[in-house]
């Protein structure tokens, strides 16, 4: 007896049951043999590491551990707003006021519908007259037409679960929902590209999230280099501080490692809530007080020259591929997305009303368009790759400005890692319960096992 659970808003998820008998081949192992597997097996994957995030290892989340639409909203922002962020300033130097903002907006509403297509993709194959079809071709029956025709079956209740909304097979990541429209929709004329297509994702994701994280390290371990040496620089040779000043830089990796590990050892998104919750509001008082220098300053600059103040349109027009460059950089995150809708409660609420992604884009095009327009208006021309470099060096509101994007951003690697480590322990998970002594229709079992 095998459980497919429906995914839908409602309190009361909607169970369809299907039967299968599985024959019993000659020198099966006993009873005592089987508890023996899926006990060294539970071992293996419980508790954290059986529930990575949703659709990632094929094992969704109590629904006690899913997450609501705000928090769901909090971990969209936090995902998004980041160092590329910051270099919105610079990003409108290369553009202009005008085109600046519309640009933003314009690229903004394009990631909007983007994503949105892929959230629909991936609920649509989840839902509707697709089920039937992949619950036959994964029960190894053959299945009749594809999945652009209705066809016929004389059942009223398969009829209703084709043409309803509601979520009914378990949630998909990325790789999986490229790889299900290439094989079921358009006819199937593009189904041969499925794997490839699944494999080619999912690597192009874990190298992408991977490169991240380590931006992420090599951010958090300079900004921390700086602020120690500044504020030991005048320590007394006999004191323990004065220790700390010109160590090298390859040691801040190192150091920063033993506080990233336990943030990147949450599987769960709802356990990251409260992080996100923290870094979106580091990253909030630091923009805050970037805001204080932009519209104050600390009198210590001089004046900007009139050719190098802020320009209305910048030409040549091949400066705008820049700006659409770094302008992307700070407002997707595609790669987090599907991980995200799969932890909701209500993932029918991420694209459909009350649009918590249509929300969170808002609030990021805003935020974009806010820093970038009045960062290009105070500094110009002059505006370095990040605008925490504009800044006084020796204000003690400056460093505090940079403690706080730093302290985000640390906040922010759990929830970034999760995409890597979940693809990864895909390719992993088969080979490991294979090498424990069990067989993929063992998985199988303690997965349903675990979803009950």
């Amino acid at each position: 007896m095998v459980e497919v659970q429906s995914q839908t808003g409602s309190p009361k998820p909607m169970v369809i049951r299907r039967c299968t008998e599985v024959p019993m081949a000659m020198g099966s192992p006993t009873a005592s043999e089987m508890t023996r597997r899926r006990r060294r097996r539970s071992r293996l994957m419980s508790n954290a590491s059986s529930v990575v995030s949703a659709a990632a290892a094929g094992i969704p989340a109590s629904e006690k551990h899913k997450i609501s639409n705000n928090e769901a909203l909090m971990h969209l922002v936090k995902a998004t707003i980041g160092g590329g962020f910051l270099a919105m300033p610079e990003a409108f130097h290369n553009i202009g006021i005008v085109m600046g903002v519309i640009g933003t907006s314009i690229l903004g509403l394009s990631v909007l519908n983007m994503m949105s297509c892929i959230v629909r993709c991936s609920q649509t194959m989840r839902s509707g007259k697709y089920v039937d079809i992949i619950l036959a071709e994964q029960n190894g029956k053959k299945t009749v037409g594809n999945g652009d025709d209705d066809g016929n079956n004389g059942s009223k209740q398969l009829a209703r679960q084709r043409h309803s909304n509601e979520l009914v097979l378990p949630s998909m990541d990325y790789p999986d929902t490229v790889a299900n429209v290439l094989k079921y929709r358009a006819h199937g004329r593009f189904a041969r590209f499925a794997s490839f297509a699944r494999n080619f994702t999912s690597a192009s994701l874990v190298a992408t999230y991977y490169g991240v994280n380590i931006i992420y390290v090599c951010i958090v371990s300079s900004t921390s280099k700086q602020l120690i040496d500044q504020y030991t620089s005048e320590a007394s040779e006999d004191s323990w501080s004065h220790s700390l000043h010109g160590i090298s830089i390859r040691w801040y990796p190192i150091i920063i490692s033993v506080l990233i590990l336990p943030v990147g050892m949450i599987r769960l998104m709802k356990y990251m809530v409260p992080f996100s919750v923290a870094a979106n509001a580091c990253m909030l008082s630091g923009t805050v007080a970037v805001f204080y220098f932009i519209v104050f300053g600390d009198g210590s600059q001089d004046p900007i020259p009139p050719e190098e103040q802020a320009k209305l349109v910048v030409w040549p027009a091949t400066r705008w591929t820049l700006f659409a460059g770094s302008s992307l950089c700070s407002l997707e995150s595609v790669g987090m997305l599907l991980h995200i809708e799969n932890a909701m409660s209500r993932p029918l609420e991420l694209a459909g009303p009350p649009y918590t992604l249509h929300r969170s884009v808002v609030v990021i095009i805003i935020m974009n368009s806010v820093l970038g327009l009045f960062g290009y208006l105070r500094y110009g021309d002059q505006c370095a790759g990040s605008i925490s470099l504009n800044l006084p060096q020796d204000n003690h509101l400056s460093q505090v400005i940079k403690m706080m994007i730093a302290a985000g951003i640390l906040l922010t690697y759990g929830l970034q890692l999760t995409v890597t480590t979940d693809l990864a322990w895909q390719g992993l998970r088969s080979k490991v319960v294979k090498s424990m002594g069990g067989s993929d229709s063992d998985d199988a079992e303690d997965d349903d096992f675990r979803q009950k």
